[in-house]
C-alpha cells in the first residue's frame, strides 16, 4: 500500500509540474527579459512600470494555473496518496 501511495504521489507531482509549465508560466523563462523590454517600449522605462508589468504577468499566470484541470487533478492525487500512506501505517 505504501509503494502505491509513493507512486501516486510521484505521478501527481510530475503532473503538477507539467500543469504549471503548460498552463501557467509556459516557456516565458527562456526569453523573459526581452519580453518585459518589448512590452515597455511604448512606456517610460521606469522601475515602477517594469515591476508592475512583471507583477501583472505573474498574476495572469497564477489565474491560469488555478483554472487548470491538470493542476486540480494533480492536487487531488497528492491528497489521495497522503491518505493512502496514513492508512498503510
Amino acid at each position: 500500500m505504501a509503494s502505491i501511495a509513493d507512486k501516486v504521489f510521484m505521478g501527481s507531482l510530475i503532473l503538477m509540474m507539467v500543469a504549471v509549465v503548460v498552463s501557467g508560466i509556459g516557456f516565458q523563462f527562456v526569453n523573459w527579459k526581452s519580453q518585459v523590454t518589448n512590452e515597455l517600449e511604448g512606456e517610460t522605462q521606469t522601475s515602477s512600470n517594469r515591476k508592475k508589468s512583471v507583477m501583472d504577468r505573474q498574476d495572469k499566470s497564477l489565474k491560469r494555473i488555478g483554472r487548470s484541470y491538470l493542476f486540480w487533478i494533480a492536487l487531488a492525487g497528492m491528497l489521495i496518496s497522503i491518505g493512502l500512506s496514513y492508512l498503510s501505517k
